[in-house]
């Protein structure tokens, strides 16, 4: 069995960001980058993990929020400066 089934299904279920919120992200709106930071809100958080020594001595994986919040930094500051070659379905 080689799973192929699996990835599909993921790839059906995970639904990409819709154009028009790429475009109000890039154009500045508030709402539309809140959507934009939602969607990759679990890669970020996944990126953000540091092996941490619990008390028992054993590593564990544990949110870094400073590791947090600077990708999400990076992630606004990507989209703010993102340039979309002109068409006629843009968004106004």
């Amino acid at each position: 069995m080689t799973g192929q089934g699996f990835e599909n299904e993921l790839r059906s279920t995970k639904r990409l960001l819709p154009y028009p919120v790429i475009i109000c992200a890039v154009q500045g709106d508030p709402t539309a980058m809140d959507q934009v930071i939602g969607y990759y809100n679990l890669y970020i958080a996944y990126l953000s993990r540091r092996n941490v020594r619990d008390e028992e001595g054993f590593f564990t994986k544990m949110p870094d929020p400073e590791i947090e919040a600077r990708l999400t930094s990076r992630l606004v500051r990507a989209v703010v400066c993102f340039k979309i070659l002109g068409g006629p379905n843009q968004v106004k």
